[in-house]
């Protein structure tokens, strides 16, 4: 029973846009009990309209705590669950009789440790009163209006608001291995969702929702498994939509399947089968997280794909192109070969003296004697070579004849693209360098990378866009 769908989720606005919440499982005597952690950041922090709920009463924060969700003087549209498992399916079943519109079950102990009938019946608690919910054994979600992880915010790495949703079976995956990479990076999310044992909400109910989003344009999942018979839905139905998704599969390996199956009671799959049925259906598979935080940051930019990969290496070190062209062999890029034509129309374009010492091979070494000049002309010529489906810009600004409007004037350049051809950037990720990081993405024009391999990556990442619109 467990494995189907058993409803059909349209709207999950009271989940990620409630106006009401209560958290049932709080405490008066520990300030660091999860529930009581919920309680007080969206109390504090959230626009939601938040109620504490224990069997003992009392109050919190100068709050009433009501004995139960009954006794709550609002309609509520989610409540979340943070108490025993033994006691989750009468509080459910209190929730559907209170006319709750949605649940969260943070509480673990079901599927994932061989309790299976205990999670049988939340799910029938659940198609008794039409309850969907989140969960068991998850953290939940967090959004603008609200944020149900069970840790403090001054101990969380929080994006900005921006175009991707992110869902996630683990959330220690989420928060960590995605969500403070994205901080980092500077990743903006509109929605992030721990799912956990998913019973009733799953990746396609999310894949549906969040496909009717109109704030978001990618959407990211951390997969460890499928219920049976539902990857194979989940693959069509993502193969019609018109967003961006991109996947992470863990448990990919026998040892890597074990533990998914006792961490988020996560069915294991043929890897290789539902790898080629990912391509197919044009999912941009991730195979490590990093290539997960590279390949969104590139994505979510909304840049143009590369139908067939065919790039320009434009770099003011010969070093960094070295280890640029090897990652692109690595990556099954293809380095554009440049005619004599073309060479000889860079050359005639940047100051005489680095003719000689440059090379217009591809890669491109401009040399540290380089200006802002130099680079400028010869990206906006890149751009206009009909052969050339996008650049990547490796910039080492440590050359004191490169300014700081450097990343303002090449973002002009690709702004004023009429084609719109693709531009990623390596610069060293320092404070120091701020101001032409903020240039380079200003209006999410070119993204800049950590390294010259994730530079390679997020080019690749747009490969594998290119390759989804050209078998369309």
């Amino acid at each position: 029973m467990s494995d189907v769908i058993i409803m059909e989720v349209e709207n999950l606005d009271p989940i990620f846009k409630p106006k009401t919440m209560a958290v049932i499982g709080v405490s008066t005597t520990n300030p660091l009990f999860p529930g009581t952690i919920i309680y007080n950041k969206n109390l504090h922090e959230y626009p939601v309209k938040v109620f504490a709920v224990n069997a003992k009463g009392g109050s919190l924060e100068g709050n009433p705590i009501y004995k139960t969700i009954t006794e709550v003087p609002a309609k509520v549209d989610l409540a979340v669950l943070v108490i025993k498992a033994k006691y989750v399916p009468e509080e459910l079943k209190k929730c559907g009789e209170a006319g709750v519109k949605s649940c969260i079950v943070v509480s673990g102990g079901f599927a994932e440790v061989g309790h299976s009938c205990l999670e049988e019946e939340l799910i029938k608690i659940s198609k008794e009163y039409s309850l969907p919910f989140m969960g068991p054994n998850c953290i939940g979600i967090h959004t603008d209006f609200v944020d149900t992880f069970i840790l403090p915010s001054e101990r969380l790495a929080t994006p900005p608001s921006g175009n991707v949703a992110v869902v996630s079976q683990s959330g220690g995956v989420l928060i960590d291995q995605i969500l403070s990479k994205f901080y980092e990076r500077q990743i903006g999310v509109a929605a992030a969702a721990s799912i956990g044992n998913k019973a009733i909400i799953n990746e396609i109910t999310l894949l549906k929702y969040f496909n009717k989003h109109p704030q978001v344009s990618t959407i990211v999942f951390y997969n460890e498994g499928f219920k049976a018979n539902s990857g194979q839905e989940f693959v069509q139905l993502a193969g019609s939509l018109n967003k961006d998704i991109i996947l992470l599969k863990g448990g990919k390996s026998k040892f890597g399947a074990k533990a998914a199956q006792s961490h988020t009671a996560a069915i294991a799959t043929n890897f290789s089968l539902i790898s080629s049925s990912f391509r197919q259906a044009g999912i941009i598979e991730a195979v490590t997280e990093v290539e997960l935080v590279t390949f969104t940051k590139a994505i979510s930019f909304g840049l143009k794909g590369t139908e067939n990969g065919n790039i320009v290496i434009l770099s003011i070190s010969g070093g960094h192109a070295v280890l640029a062209a090897d990652l692109c062999a690595y990556y099954k890029l293809n380095l554009v070969q440049l005619t004599d034509d073309q060479k000889n129309l860079l050359r005639a374009n940047v100051n005489p003296s680095i003719v000689d010492i440059a090379s217009f091979e591809n890669p491109i070494d401009l040399t540290g004697s380089v200006s802002d000049e130099d680079i400028e002309k010869c990206l906006e010529l890149l751009l206009s070579f009909d052969s050339v489906e996008g650049v990547v810009v490796l910039l080492v600004p440590y050359v004191p004849t490169i300014t700081m409007q450097i990343g303002r004037r090449l973002s002009n350049i690709v702004r004023n693209n009429k084609i719109k051809k693709p531009v990623v950037a390596y610069l060293p990720w320092l404070e120091i360098y701020g101001i032409i990081i903020r240039g380079l993405e200003l209006a999410k024009s070119i993204p800049v990378a950590h390294t010259v391999e994730e530079a390679i990556q997020m080019i690749h990442a747009l490969h594998l866009k290119g390759l989804k619109n050209k078998h369309r």
